[in-house]
């Protein structure tokens, strides 16, 4: 007789167990807290004021911010403002809508997703577009980040990003650190 996978001696069905279940509702409750660097950078969002960390050894600047370079493992501490504007370097068009973090509201869908470079940043930052059509959507277009009325030091006080035309072009805004 030949070994069964489990190395011992004897046929499949010898050897098979049935697996137990247990039924069981568990309630699990979550919480999530921001590192250092991000609850920085979301307070900053409270003032309209977007902030990357730069790293000392290489120069590198993330955004969002992390404690640590991801390419030279130095401790980061040293901000630097960036733009409310940057460049799509990735795009997708979502058909499956999610809940709005904001509202508890199924977002509607479909609906525009960018990883956007901010003019001042090496990184990318994930958010929404104004635009959900892909033939209005490429790699390299010009956007704007577009603020919630109300600011509550969250990801989405930017509401969306919108694609700049010529006829919408306008200066980016940059908000220094006197405003923290």
């Amino acid at each position: 007789m030949s070994p069964n996978p489990a190395g011992r001696a004897g046929s499949a069905a010898e050897t098979t167990v049935e697996p137990v279940t247990i039924p069981i509702t568990m309630d699990l409750t979550w919480r999530y807290v921001a590192s250092a660097p991000m609850t920085r950078f979301l307070a900053g969002l409270r003032h309209r004021r977007i902030e990357a960390i730069r790293c000392g050894g290489c120069g590198r600047r993330y955004l969002p911010p992390r404690p640590f370079c991801g390419r030279c493992r130095q401790r980061m501490d040293d901000w630097v403002p960036v733009a409310d504007t940057g460049t799509i370097a990735a795009w997708t068009v979502v058909n499956q809508p999610i809940i709005d973090g904001r509202t508890g509201e199924p977002r509607p869908s479909p609906y525009g997703m960018a990883l956007i470079r901010l003019d001042g940043a090496d990184t990318t930052l994930n958010h929404y577009l104004d635009r959900t059509d892909p033939a209005e959507l490429a790699i390299g277009l010009r956007v704007r980040a577009v603020w919630r009325d109300e600011l509550i030091g969250a990801m989405d006080d930017i509401s969306h990003f919108e694609v700049v035309t010529d006829s919408t072009e306008a200066e980016p805004t940059i908000a220094g650190p006197e405003a923290h």
